[in-house]
């Protein structure tokens, strides 16, 4: 039981309470108020309000499990966009609403990767424009992007980008390794909330040999290069772009793997 009553202000004009002391939940956060003989204040409440029972952040997600030949497909395409181009890459998943499956959106987007003066490269980010062609009946219920040959993590860049858009955010990362690295969160209103393998996906066993060209003609990249020492304001960087080619995916399954361009 509350000992000190709690009052909403939903109106600029609402009434000040007459209580001697209670609290005020306001656009502006919660106040501990008193009319007191002698003043009146409204004081920016340092807790929440006594009398309440504990609460913690939590979520339940109860959307459909994504299949296992839609996630080795995912897989594949992002393993074949870092061999091309050692960059990141990103699917959207949509759901549809009259057929009750998975959709797979790869947007048009742009990666950016770094290259050194020795020619290594190294994933930086990526971006993409929302697809406007989406029928009502589906809904973007998540994303999944790589990290490349890096760990799958929830960067400080991801979480940022994950607080505009509710939904399931998965990472796959060290895509070079079979099986590669999976993390997936789920956020709501600003808060990630960890999730397990299985509450996203049914399964995994291996990557796909082939990855669909459409999907590949939708990664644009820009390389961006050291430009040089010794001028006014250190390092600059020069800047190239250009799309990915091919839909094979031959060094996974084929000996005609191509050399690898060594890392700094």
């Amino acid at each position: 039981m509350l000992h000190i009553p709690v009052y909403l202000k939903a109106d600029a004009d609402t009434a000040r309470p007459s209580d001697p002391e209670f609290y005020w939940v306001t656009r502006d956060g919660t106040f501990l108020c008193r009319n007191h003989p002698f003043f009146q204040s409204d004081a920016p409440a340092k807790s929440a309000p006594r009398g309440l029972a504990n609460h913690s952040a939590a979520c339940q997600v109860r959307y459909p499990r994504l299949g296992v030949a839609a996630l080795e497909y995912i897989v594949a395409f992002f393993a074949r966009v870092f061999e091309l181009h050692q960059s990141e890459a990103i699917v959207l998943l949509y759901w549809d609403s009259q057929r009750k499956r998975y959709k797979l959106r790869v947007p048009q987007q742009e990666a950016t990767v770094w290259e050194s003066f020795a020619g290594g490269r190294s994933p930086m980010d990526v971006t993409y424009k929302q697809p406007l062609d989406v029928p009502p009946h589906e809904w973007l219920i998540g994303d999944i992007h790589s990290h490349g040959d890096i760990g799958a993590y929830a960067s400080a860049k991801d979480r940022d980008d994950e607080r505009f858009q509710d939904g399931i955010h998965a990472i796959v990362g060290r895509i070079e390794e079979e099986p590669p690295q999976i993390h997936a969160e789920m956020s709501v209103d600003g808060t990630p909330f960890l999730l397990q393998f299985s509450h996203v996906f049914k399964g995994y066993k291996r990557r796909r040999r082939t990855v669909p060209q459409a999907w590949l003609d939708k990664v644009k990249v820009v390389v961006q290069r050291p430009k040089s020492w010794g001028n006014n304001y250190g390092w600059g960087y020069d800047q190239s772009s250009g799309y990915g080619t091919q839909s094979t995916y031959p060094d996974y399954y084929h000996t005609s793997k191509p050399k690898r361009q060594r890392r700094d």
